[in-house]
Order: C-alpha cells, then structure tokens, then sequence
C-alpha cells in the first residue's frame, strides 16, 4: 500500500462496452495486475502493459506472451482497445493520454467483472486474510478436479502463479476493498474475513468503511451466499445489515465463536504446525493441519472451506485438500534458516496483522524475535503510529526500523519513523541505514533458536537475502576458527 492509493475509482466510471482485444495495463508488474494480464493473454487477446521497472515478474509475462515495455510513455496506449489500471496508476501518463484520445480507461476489478460475466464469481474480501483465503480456496479446488480460474492478489510460489486460467466456470478472485473497486464485482458468493480501520488515507473514519461492505454485500447475485467472520464485531454487523436489506441471500458464519456456523475448535500451534478441529451444522467435524504457526491462517482456511461447502463439495474431501495447502508468498513465509536462525517474510503492516503474526513467530522461536519493520504509507503512519510502535514494544525483542515505504500526494502530511520509535523500549530498535547495516546487525545479533521477521509492504523483503549471507558467513567463520 501506498499513499498514493486514494479515490474512488467507482465515481464516474467507464460504462460503456469493453473491448478487451488488445488491452494495455498500467503497473503491470503487480501481483495482481500482472495475474490479471496473463490470464487474458492466455484467451487470446493482445495484452500489453508497462511498468516502472523490471523484474522477474515481467519476464514471467513476456514468456506468456505480454507485449511489457518499462517506464511510462503516452505512446504506449496507441491503438490499445482499453488501457486497465489500478487507483495506485491512476495518474500515470498512460492514463492520461488514453483519456485525452477518447480510449476506454477501466479499472483493473471492471475487467475482472466482465471474465466473470460467463463465470460463476467467488469472491474473498476483508482487511486481512483475504490474499491467504482466496489462494487457500482455489487450492482446494483444483485439488478436487473443480479446475476453477483464480486470481489471487499475491504470489503462491514463483512470479506470477496468483492467477490461473480453468476449464470450469468458477472463478476464485480477491476483491479488494482499499479503493472500494469491489463494488465492480458481482458475487454469488462473497467473503468478509473482518472489516477494520485499515486505509486512512481512503476512507473518513469507521463508518465509512462499513458503508462500502454493506455496499459490497448488496452486489452478491439474488439468492447468493454471504461468509462471514464470526469472530470480528465488524464483519458480523456489517453481515447483519446486509441480511436484514437481502432476505434472499444465505449467512455462513465462520471462527471460533459459539455462533458460527462452521466453527473452528481445540486451535493448537506448536513448532511448524498449526492444527483445528471445524464442526459443521450437521455436526460434521474435520480435521484441518497447516505447515505453519500461525494459527491465524486456521481462521482463513475455516473460511475457503465453508465456501467450498457451500459449492456443494464433501466437507471430509474439502479438508483433505486443505491440509495440503503450501501457503502463500510474504504470508509468515519461511525462506530459510541459517545458522539455527529462521527467517521469516511477513507482508504484515496493519497492527492487527502484526500482532498476529509476532504470535506466530513468538510460538516457534526458542530464543528471541527480532523484526526488521518498513512502515507502509504515510497515512497509516500518522494514523496508527502509537499502535504499531506498542504491539512492536510488547511482542518483538529488538526492532531494525526502516523508513516509510509510500509516496505522499501533493499536500498531504508526510510521516517518518519517528513516531513509531516513541513507543519503543530504548536500546530494542536501531535505524538501520540498508539491508547491508541490518544484515550486520542481525548475523551480530541473532543466536540459534532467534527469529528474524522482514515485515512490511516496501522493499523490505529483499533484505532477507543479505540477512542470509550475513548468517552464513558468521557460521563459517565460527568453524573455521
């Protein structure tokens, strides 16, 4: 996330027809832009796109087929029957240029509303957990021969395997809610993981944020499905507003409260495993295991079930496939350990998703957690700085503290990491000065049984690869010596 995600792409949107022959996407490198792209390359159409920089993302597409040219250029959109973008573009050149020629500019949810026109739409909404859900759903079905089209706004193993073109009519796809572009989506099942404060530099205050999930619900297809939270006060208010406006739509509740539906049970972590009991309405009741700590990704996998259920799949199968989930790229993904030292890559920046996956990382280390943070968007520093700086204080041994990762719009107030330092113990957090300073910090640092976290949305993620080296090569010294 960054500031410059602002707008509602919904006001005074494209209506007209949408000639998807040759499309050109803005920020085509994205996760899930990039997804988006490859799918219809893979239907035939004359996809082109650019972006700011290279990477191997871009040269997934090109062997897929993707006309991509880097930096961005007016000329680019010429003879394009669309040009795609996402509210984070909306001011790039192309997008401009396509406006002044009179070519259709569309958002990136439009397109996939128009894929699910002859589909039947599935989609995974929430301020967390959505990436995780989504990906956790398609896996399950296309482990049970569904063959679903999917996309998912994250990596699931190499650059650009979020997205999956199948042979079935379902469609899996992430509906994001920072812009409000899920309301380009109509559902016949729709999920609401929770609904909290995440996207200050977007929405007004708590209210407005629930006004766009009821709004969202109101889209899901006459006697639709609704799954819902149980356990997020939010989620289950908003579900409630929705159903007393749509009598026709059916109420899944998921969690771990008395009231869900499908309630997840005995939650156990320990080491790399996390494990729960789900008991369904029938009194059904399956075992669900995951290769990870965080016990929280039990909450999302309670949620693709329910879903997968509800498409009228064996539960007992459902949780079969569940178990051989591999998890998700940047959600508490573990890269390697070195040196008896984990290394974890968390996507985490809200201080909910901090919290959750400081949990995690605190369940299986035998020593210390320490956290290399990048603060995500200006606005949410400014609006959260006091929480994040606490949950960091409370749940990690020692921080390395980066700048903010995010660009700040033309008069808008700028933040800095100071903020989120006041909160800290003095003596746990440096200001490391790159990923050389805080690969020396840690490899200095860190013992056997530590845990190392690069957390954050920035290009905190390749910070890893020197932590790594940094472990390695104190190791070596420590045997040759």
């Amino acid at each position: 996330m960054t500031d410059t995600i602002t707008g509602n792409p919904t006001i005074e949107a494209y209506t007209g027809p949408l000639d998807l022959s040759r499309p050109h996407f803005v920020g085509v490198g994205g996760c899930a832009m990039s997804g988006l792209a490859r799918l219809l390359a893979e239907l035939g159409h004359e996809v082109s796109g650019s972006d700011l920089h290279d990477s191997a993302t871009l040269a997934a597409l090109r062997t897929a087929g993707v006309r991509v040219q880097i930096g961005h250029d007016p000329a680019h959109v010429e003879g394009t029957s669309c040009v795609v973008y996402t509210t984070v573009a909306q001011n790039a050149p192309e997008v401009h240029a396509a406006r002044v020629a009179g070519i259709p500019v569309v958002h990136r949810a439009q397109v996939v509303d128009k894929l699910a026109a002859t589909r039947r739409l599935v989609s995974v909404s929430g301020s967390h957990g959505k990436s995780t859900t989504t990906a956790m759903l398609a896996h399950i079905l296309r482990t049970l021969g569904q063959d679903p089209t999917y996309l998912v706004g994250a990596d699931l193993t190499g650059p650009g395997s979020g997205a999956h073109l199948g042979r079935s009519r379902l469609l899996v796809a992430e509906a994001d809610e920072s812009d409000r572009s899920f309301h380009f989506f109509t559902p016949s099942i729709a999920v609401i993981t929770n609904v909290t404060d995440d996207h200050p530099e977007n929405f007004v205050n708590h209210a407005d944020v629930m006004r766009a999930y009821v709004g969202f619900g109101a889209r899901i297809t006459a006697s639709g499905v609704l799954v819902v939270n149980a356990d997020c006060v939010g989620a289950t208010v908003a579900a409630d507003v929705i159903a007393a406006e749509r009598p026709d739509l059916t109420v899944i509740r998921y969690g771990r409260d008395r009231a869900a539906d499908v309630r997840l049970l005995d939650v156990h972590a320990e080491g790399w495993s996390a494990s729960g009991t789900v008991r369904l309405p029938d009194g059904t009741e399956v075992v669900l295991t995951l290769p990870t700590p965080a016990a929280h990704h039990l909450d999302d996998m309670a949620a693709a079930l329910a879903c997968a259920v509800a498409l009228g799949l064996d539960p007992v199968e459902v949780a079969g496939a569940a178990c051989t989930f591999g998890g998700v790229r940047r959600r508490f993904e573990h890269i390697d350990t070195r040196a008896g030292v984990a290394l974890i890559d968390s996507y985490a920046d809200h201080p909910n998703e901090i919290a959750a996956d400081l949990d995690a990382a605190r369940t299986l280390a035998r020593g210390r957690v320490f956290v290399v943070f990048q603060p995500s968007g200006h606005a949410r520093v400014l609006a959260f700085a006091g929480r994040i700086g606490g949950v960091l204080a409370d749940k990690a041994d020692h921080v390395l503290l980066l700048d903010v990762h995010g660009t700040v719009p033309a008069g808008r107030p700028v933040a800095d990491s100071r903020a989120i330092v006041a909160r800290l113990r003095e003596g746990d957090y440096c200001l490391p000065l790159g990923p050389d300073h805080a690969a020396r910090v840690i490899a200095r640092m860190a013992g056997r049984g530590d845990v190392v976290l690069t957390m954050g949305t920035g290009d905190v993620s390749g910070y890893g690869a020197a932590i790594l080296d940094a472990l390695s090569s104190r190791s070596e010294v420590a045997l040759s010596a």
